[in-house]
């Protein structure tokens, strides 16, 4: 991916490629000041160091946790803060069968609606 596709996360930050592959990502120590949040946001989505710089030298390194860097804890997981959070009241089974019977409501539903709109649509004979 080019730099200039990526998504910059402060004004001040460059990219460190070699044979076009992502090394890590260097940022100014003032841009960095401005977007902790969100440099910290992406160290943990991506898993990817980032270097803080002063005046073009090297200072600093955000890393992410060990355990998010060793797999152990998935930083990709869309649902890891969700983890514990609900409670399923019942089985499995009783689940997938609501589950099938809300998607068969579902379907006659859309085609009670096709129907009806069929009608509209249909030239009428005089």
């Amino acid at each position: 991916m080019r730099p200039s596709a990526r998504r910059t996360v402060a004004r001040d930050t460059k990219y460190v490629y070699t044979f076009g592959e992502h090394m890590s990502k260097t940022v100014s120590i003032v841009a960095a000041r401005r977007e902790l949040g969100r440099l910290a946001d992406e160290v943990r989505r991506t898993g990817q160091p980032v270097i803080l710089t002063r005046r073009g030298h090297a200072i600093a390194r955000i890393a992410p946790e060990p355990a998010i860097a060793a797999g152990r804890s998935s930083a990709n997981d869309p649902f890891a803060e969700l983890r514990g959070t609900v409670r399923l009241n019942g089985t499995l089974d009783e689940l997938q069968h609501a589950i099938r019977d809300l998607r068969s409501e579902f379907g006659a539903s859309l085609d009670r609606r096709a129907a009806a709109l069929r009608r509209r649509t249909m030239p009428r004979r005089a």
